[in-house]
């Protein structure tokens, strides 16, 4: 048992963590205080995480406040330390000094910023040549900072007095990289050059250029422990370099399918890490420089890689506006990642801090942020979710099951009721499943995927049927069974359409259908007798199932044709492509309804009663139009990037939507087509009437109702959005009481109820 605390050492204990919290409390709602002094209550206070001393002291004094509940992802406020607010653009570069006294930043608007890490204010400005500055990096004993930029390299020094340049020519081409050796002697710089330069960092004399790369050298890295310079390219590949000698070192290493942005060492040099615009990061062993593991979870480009000072986690960066924290001493198996959200926009930078307790980040939102890294392993683990963009969408003829598919590869089955997976992931596709089905009899499941293939699945069991249908040349992209179940029909970038008997997995006679140009959506009409596709040119041919006979003419669209789809009776036919909506009538093969829209189109769908269309576009958004006048019913906002596929419900209450941003949402029709304000101070209400605008919560008269913060805002459960299957699930409610707004928000105050 340790000594006893004094009630001095007592109360300074709990002030300083109370102050920490309350730091905390603000940096994390800064956007929602700056803009309404009141919502410090109303908004920062319900997000606060209920463990902390700021909420447990003021919530009790306040009544009516809204409730927020999150699943997968951590409280708001529970890790962010402070916000560094001063560049007016994009910042792209970090590095902190070795004391981890002070921290630089590099920015889009063409300067060089330095923090003080205790008091987080900003004590120097560097301006160089006027143009983005890259990069930036601290030499190991803190007294030099060299930049890349648009016109070279600088090298700044005196940086506690009058600072001095030294202008590094040579690069043809903007600097993305700059890096010091451990020792400080070498300066190496990575350019759009494909080209990298080694100088002397004292006088900046050019030692040696080293050339290899086939693309822009986006990346370098010295190893601590040996003379290894690795570099990271848009050619997909890393080389190594003795910088000594200036030889090339083995082989590249391959791995990455596209641009490499990121490499970095780890503390010891025994592993190095990769981060890549394929969306993964690569962890590779440095003495046989084989693949020791690959990490998934970002839905972005990572943009960065960094080892913590102890080697035992990594920190990445990523275009999908996450921070993600790698617990690396797992030994075997999947690694779950802690996710920092926050930033607005693409996170270019992450950095560790040399004791190991906080991670700094750069975003194009122009803010750095602090965190709190010291536990990188999460208690909170995200929920079931696809990794990556879903493009497709189906649902169970009963209406109790959802089928996705997406470019992560998978094959995925959820409950409709509660977004939870019914099976683990339908696993075989080497690459993105474009398309998937469900059959008539709810029995089978259909995907088609960019490896050309053609897979079934037993939809009780997730177990594959057969072997994969193969006889496309091409991406397949789209599946579709027929009415009766004994016909599969695929559409394919190989410009045909091609018939499967869904027995034998053989054609049935009939085709291939050729087409001008690759083929986007296939469609059966209801009964069966009618097969429709269309193609990029716009194309678009319906054909009888019975014979493979053309019918009456050809439907010519303005534009490529992304998705078709029939209406109930199977009088009409609807297709979608670039900004264009179609509606075409069957028996005539005239247009009657062409929508124009602001934005590409991707999927559409009949809602059961041939009421409604909806499609599914890059606003993003999903659109309901009343089928038989055009106009618009709604516009459901939510999704973080494009909605490539949108399917009814056989009940015709809901809207399924898949998009870019690896989500699925289903959507009530009735809430969303006819909104109801009755209650003016319901949340429900307040919701449906209204849309989400820089994050706020907007009530009928404009005023500020609740602000939600940027990590919340793609999983958020509101009307007419009842459910959102993610890796997290966050949950707004109102007060029985209802809200407080406008000149009543004081309300909130429990004391105003005393006497």
């Amino acid at each position: 048992m340790g000594p006893q605390l004094t009630p001095r050492q007592v109360a300074n204990e709990f002030l300083s963590r109370f102050l920490l919290d309350a730091n905390s409390f603000v940096a994390s709602s800064r956007e929602a205080i700056e803009r309404s002094a009141p919502h410090i209550y109303l908004s920062a206070l319900p997000l606060a995480a209920k463990d902390e001393l700021v909420y447990q002291r003021f919530a009790s004094q306040c009544t009516g406040l809204v409730s927020v509940e999150t699943s997968g992802i951590e409280r708001h406020d529970s890790r962010l330390v402070t916000v560094l607010i001063g560049h007016t653009e994009w910042v792209l570069g970090l590095a902190y000094s070795s004391d981890g006294r002070q921290l630089a930043s590099s920015s889009l608007d063409g300067t060089i910023r330095i923090w003080d890490m205790h008091t987080a204010d900003e004590t120097v400005i560097l301006r160089s040549d006027g143009t983005a500055v890259h990069s930036v990096a601290m030499s190991p004993n803190g007294k030099s900072i060299a930049s890349g930029t648009n016109g070279g390299v600088y090298i700044w020094t005196n940086l506690a007095g009058q600072p001095t340049v030294i202008h590094l020519r040579g690069h043809s081409k903007s600097v993305i990289s700059v890096g010091f050796s451990r020792d400080g002697s070498v300066l190496a710089s990575g350019s759009d050059d494909k080209t990298i330069r080694l100088w002397t960092a004292q006088t900046g004399q050019l030692i040696a250029v080293l050339s290899g790369h086939d693309g822009e050298v986006n990346s370098i890295a010295f190893s601590p422990c040996s003379q290894i310079l690795a570099s990271g390219s848009s050619d997909a590949t890393i080389r190594l370099w003795d910088y000594r000698t200036s030889e090339p070192v083995g082989l590249p290493l391959v791995g990455h399918k596209t641009y490499v942005f990121s490499v970095g060492f780890s503390p010891d040099g025994t592993m190095l890490a990769s981060g890549s615009a394929d969306r993964t990061i690569i962890i590779w062993e440095c003495q046989t420089w084989d693949i020791v593991r690959i990490l998934r979870g970002h839905v972005g480009w990572v943009r960065s890689v960094q080892f913590s000072s102890n080697g035992q986690s990594l920190v990445s960066a990523s275009d999908d506006k996450s921070i993600r924290l790698w617990p690396l001493q797992q030994a075997a198996g999947e690694i779950i990642s802690t996710v920092l959200a926050g930033h607005s926009n693409q996170v270019s930078a992450a950095e560790c801090s040399p004791e190991g307790l906080h991670v700094a980040s750069a975003s194009r939102d122009n803010n750095i942020r602090i965190w709190n890294a010291a536990n990188c392993t999460s208690a909170v683990y995200p929920l079931p979710a696809h990794d990556n963009a879903v493009f497709s969408v189906a649902i169970s003829p009963d209406g109790s099951l959802i089928v996705s598919g997406s470019y992560d590869h998978s094959v995925r089955v959820w409950y409709v009721r509660n977004g939870e997976p019914k099976l683990p992931p339908l696993l075989g596709h080497t690459e993105a499943v474009l398309s998937v089905a469900i059959s008539t009899d709810g029995l089978l499941i259909a995907s088609a995927s960019m490896d050309r293939t053609i897979k079934l699945w037993d939809a009780r069991s997730g177990q594959a049927i057969g072997e994969p249908l193969k006889g496309h040349e091409a991406a397949v992209s789209s599946v579709i069974f027929s009415p009766d179940d004994r016909l599969l029909a695929s559409g394919s970038w190989d410009k045909t359409v091609k018939l499967w008997n869904t027995t034998t997995g053989q054609s049935p006679g009939i085709g291939p259908f050729s087409y001008r140009d690759e083929v986007g959506s296939v469609a059966f009409s209801p009964d069966g007798s009618l097969l429709a596709a269309g193609d990029n040119s716009g194309l678009i041919l319906l054909w009888q199932t019975a014979t493979g006979q053309q019918i009456f003419q050809s439907l010519q669209a303005v534009h490529c044709v992304e998705s078709v789809s029939f209406s109930p009776t199977g009088m009409h036919l609807v297709s979608v492509g670039f900004t264009i909506t179609n509606v075409w009538e069957i028996t005539t093969g005239r247009q009657v309804i062409a929508l124009d829209n602001e934005a590409y189109l991707y999927g559409a769908a009949f809602s059961p009663d041939g009421r409604f269309i909806c499609t599914g576009s890059s606003e993003p958004a999903v659109q309901v139009w009343e089928a038989s006048t055009g106009s618009l019913a709604a516009t459901l906002r939510g999704h973080g990037s494009a909605v490539r596929s949108v399917a009814f419900t056989p009940n015709g209450e809901s809207i399924v939507s898949g998009a870019v941003d690896g989500t699925i949402r289903i959507w009530d029709v009735k809430t969303a087509c006819s909104p109801s304000s009755d209650n003016e101070n319901d949340l429900i209400a307040a919701l449906t009437s209204t849309s989400l605008e820089d994050g706020w919560m907007l009530g009928t008269a404009g005023e500020l109702l609740f602000w939600v913060p940027e990590e919340y805002r793609a999983y958020l459960h509101a009307p007419p959005r009842t459910l959102v299957i993610g890796p997290c699930r966050i949950v707004i409610t109102a007060a029985p009481s209802g809200l407080h707004r406008g000149e009543g928000w004081a309300n909130c105050w429990a004391q105003h109820l005393s006497p």
